[in-house]
């Protein structure tokens, strides 16, 4: 359904309600190029499912084209239980509440990213969040630390599955 973000708190979207003329913020806006740390990094992410799809956030190259898809979720900090990471990271970038999770695997990840090599060690949650509404928008704001908003969407696990689209870390889609 189209958002634009007009509808106040309560709805779910994630917006601040500091546009207040309604007007969609700049999507085409695209994070500066990353590069993954040379050390083995810590991560959760959540599985929140609506139907045969899950909620992920676009993983753009360097030209700023969405390569593909990562649930949403964040690093592990020291001292940090990765539940608690992501109730910690869900509520900051999207100021919404988790519930329900539930650990239903690991994946060490190691991936080329432009040239440069990355080690990741991903736990997967299913997790639900707490307001109802939020299933009904078909996209979800989020803003990584870097501040720059972007757009978490309803992927097709059946169109990952198949190939058609990219789904992060690989060997998600076949753990779903």
């Amino acid at each position: 359904m189209a958002h634009d973000h007009t509808c106040g708190t309560g709805c779910g979207c994630g917006s601040d309600d500091a546009n207040p003329t309604g007007e969609r913020p700049d999507v085409a806006k695209t994070p500066p190029p990353w590069r993954p740390r040379q050390q083995v990094r810590p991560l959760a992410i959540a599985i929140i499912r609506r139907d045969d799809q899950i909620l992920a956030g676009p993983v753009y190259d360097d030209a700023g084209q969405i390569k593909g898809w990562r649930p949403l979720g964040g690093q592990i900090e020291f001292g940090e239980r990765a539940a608690d990471c992501l109730v910690r990271e869900l509520r900051e970038e999207t100021r919404q509440e988790l519930c329900d999770l539930c650990q239903i695997g690991i994946l060490e990840n190691l991936y080329t990213h432009h040239g440069s090599m990355g080690h990741e060690i991903v736990i997967a949650y299913e997790a639900r969040f707490s307001d109802p509404q939020i299933y009904e928008a078909d996209q979800l704001a989020f803003a990584e630390e870097d501040g720059i908003e972007m757009h978490a969407k309803w992927i097709s696990l059946a169109k990952a599955r198949a190939g058609r689209i990219a789904l992060f870390p690989e060997g998600l889609a076949d753990m779903l």
